[in-house]
Parts: C-alpha cells; structure tokens; sequence
C-alpha cells in the first residue's frame, strides 16, 4: 500500500488545478467563479461564492515572508470587490450572490508567522487564513491539502505575550514630577 508523502508545490500548470480542486472540498466548499481577475495589489487569484451566495476573494503565496503582506492584500480586494458586488449581481444574477452578505477573504500561505495571525484576528471574521500543503500517494499528482488556522473555541489564535517588567528606574519621586516641585 502506498503512504502519504509530503511534496513540494506542483509546477504552475499543475497548481492552480490543484488549488481550485481543493477549494471545493472544503468544509465550506467554495464555487470558483473567476480566477485571475485584476485588483488592487495585482491579481486577485479566485472570485468564488460559498453555498449561501457570499462572495469569497481567495488570495495565495507560496512565500511564508509574504504572509503578512498578504494581509493586507486581502484586506483592500475585500474593499475593492465588495463594491463591485452590485454590478456582478447585475451582470450575472443566476450566479445566486448575496448583496447584503459582502465579501469574505480567505487566505492562502504554506505558513502564517504570529503578525500576520494576529492581523488577520484583528480583521475579525472576514478574514480566514489556510495553511497549503501538497500531499501525494504513490504516483499520483499532487493534491493541495488546505487546513483552516480559525480558532478553536477556547483557544487564542496568537498567544498572548506576558507583559514586560520595565527594568528602567529613573529614580525620580512623585515629588519630583509635581508642578509644586519646582527649584526656585
């Protein structure tokens, strides 16, 4: 029987099909609705829609340096496709999108260091990061494996840094600091 094995990203032919077939298999599985369309910051990578019609802008790098810039990407295309909601809506009502829902973002880097989770959290729900992978067995193609980084209830998505004992001492008194203080 032939094991699971973890593999470098395929060759770009390979990728985006790889991608797009795991953005399907989701918990929330997504419909891809265009790919590669210009944004604000270059290409915004998939335009899809989840079950209930929300619009989802699904944004990749292959680079983990990158993650935290592409928190910010993700931030101004949400922006930048939510205004164009009701046009495509227009244009395409069998597409089943939801106006009232707006635009969601999710977020794909082989890692996300502490800043760039702690950016996402404060973005609030809208935002999702997804740890890529790529995975085979035996011979077959590669298949992108994407894991949800959404907290668990209960547990903080960064952890929270213990506050720092300042070791400055200036040796100044209240006394010193109040206007009553002053040398004459």
């Amino acid at each position: 029987m032939s094991e699971l094995r973890w593999t470098p990203p395929p060759p770009p032919d390979r990728l985006r099909s790889a991608l797009r077939a795991a953005l399907g298999r989701r918990g929330r599985p997504l419909r891809v609705l265009a790919e590669g369309i210009d944004g604000l910051s270059g290409a915004v990578d998939w335009v899809t829609a989840d079950p209930a019609g929300r619009v989802v802008a699904v944004l990749l790098t292959l680079e983990e340096d990158r993650a935290l810039e592409l928190v910010a990407r993700g931030l101004a295309e949400r922006d930048a496709l939510a205004a164009r909601l009701a046009e495509w809506r227009q244009l395409a009502p069998e597409l089943g999108l939801r106006a009232d829902a707006g635009v969601d973002v999710l977020l794909l880097a082989p890692e996300f260091p502490p800043a760039a989770r702690a950016a996402a959290a404060a973005l609030g729900d809208a935002v999702e990061l997804a740890r890529v992978r790529f995975a085979a067995v035996g011979a077959a193609p590669a298949q992108a494996l994407l894991e949800s980084l959404a907290e668990q209830p209960g547990e903080p998505a960064v952890a929270t840094p213990r506050p720092r004992l300042s070791i400055f001492r200036s040796g100044l008194r209240d006394a010193d600091l109040s206007p009553d203080s002053r040398s004459a």
